[in-house]
């Protein structure tokens, strides 16, 4: 389990970032969540579903706990961008990343979480389901009027 603990790590760092606002706040979250988990080897039970909504849950059930104790700064994606291409097209991809960090940031904590939940981690709708505490109905709402948030801000500001 330490193992396929490890490969979600990156995920786990990418949606506490979203969360908390900060790369610092968000590794303490994720490493809270492995020390949680950890420390209570049966905690998981796989009859129950996949590992990875599991884990997540726990790791924004952290980034709560750290909020509650905490008041967080405003996100930022900058370590879920791709720099792997040539001059032209990074500069490209480069300003369109800035546009969509920039207004991923002005959308509320809510429609960012579950946007990165989808499009950066790629779950599906049953387990954000499970990280959110929500029905598979209101992950696709709340899914659908983040995506139309997103885009009004891109079409605004962009």
């Amino acid at each position: 389990m330490r193992q396929e603990l490890a490969q979600l790590g990156n995920g786990a760092h990418a949606l506490a970032i979203q969360i908390l606002g900060n790369a610092d706040d968000a590794a303490d979250a994720v490493h809270d969540a492995f020390t949680r988990v950890l420390t209570k080897p049966g905690a998981y039970q796989p009859a129950k579903g996949p590992l990875k909504p599991w884990f997540l849950h726990i790791v924004r059930n952290c980034c709560i706990d750290m909020i509650r104790r905490r008041r967080p700064g405003t996100a930022d994606v900058d370590d879920l961008t791709d720099s792997g291409t040539g001059p032209e097209q990074a500069v490209e991809i480069s300003q369109r990343d800035q546009a969509l960090r920039q207004a991923l940031n002005r959308l509320p904590a809510e429609q960012r979480e579950i946007l990165v939940l989808r499009d950066y981690l790629d779950l599906s709708y049953a387990e954000i389901a499970g990280v959110l505490g929500i029905a598979n109905g209101t992950v696709m709402s709340r899914l659908h009027r983040a995506r139309l948030a997103l885009k009004e801000e891109l079409l605004a500001n962009g």
